[in-house]
C-alpha cells in the first residue's frame, strides 16, 4: 500500500508539472509580438490617403462612403525635423502649399489651410473642418498616420 500511495502522488505531481508546463507555453503564444513592420516611422512625408474619421468622446467612427468619388489625399515634405509643408486634395477641391509644425512629444500644428473654395462633401468637410485643430500625431500599425484634433482623429493610410 505505501509504494501504492507514492504512486498516487507522482501521478499527481506529474498532473500539476503538466498544467504549469501548458499555462507557461499558453502565456508565451499569446504575447508573441506579430508586428513584423519594423520600427514606427519617425516622419510623415510622403503621401496619406484619409480613411477613417473618428470623435475622440464617443470613439464614432465616419468612413467615406461609397457614393462619394474622389478621397482626400495630401503629400507631406519635411524642410526641417519641426516643419514642412503638405499638398494635395480632397473629393471637390485642391489643397495648396500649407505649413504645418511639429513640437516635442509628437504635436502637430497646421496654423491655417490653403485650399479653394468648391462645394465640399461631407468626407472632403470632415478633413476641412479638422485639420486646422490638429493637436498631435501617432502611427499605428507602421503604415497609419492619425492626426488628432481638438474634436476628431484623423487616420491615413501610407499610400
Amino acid at each position: 500500500l505505501p509504494y501504492f500511495a507514492f504512486l498516487v502522488t507522482k501521478s499527481n505531481f506529474m498532473k500539476q508539472i503538466f498544467i504549469f508546463i501548458s499555462v507557461i507555453a499558453l502565456f508565451q503564444l499569446s504575447c508573441t509580438k506579430h508586428d513584423n513592420c519594423g520600427p514606427a516611422p519617425t516622419s510623415f512625408e510622403g503621401k496619406w490617403r484619409m480613411i477613417k474619421v473618428t470623435d475622440n468622446i464617443s470613439g464614432f467612427a465616419f468612413i467615406k462612403p461609397d457614393s462619394i468619388p474622389g478621397d482626400v489625399a495630401i503629400i507631406f515634405t519635411a524642410s526641417s525635423t519641426t516643419e514642412g509643408t503638405f499638398i494635395g486634395n480632397t473629393p471637390t477641391n485642391d489643397i495648396w502649399v500649407t505649413t504645418y509644425f511639429i513640437g516635442q512629444n509628437q504635436e502637430l500644428s497646421i496654423p491655417a489651410l490653403n485650399i479653394t473654395k468648391v462645394m465640399e462633401t461631407a468626407w472632403g468637410k470632415e478633413f476641412v473642418d479638422n485639420i486646422c485643430s490638429a493637436q498631435g500625431y501617432y502611427f499605428e500599425n507602421c503604415e497609419k498616420l492619425n492626426i488628432r484634433t481638438t474634436k476628431n482623429t484623423l487616420c491615413f493610410q501610407k499610400q
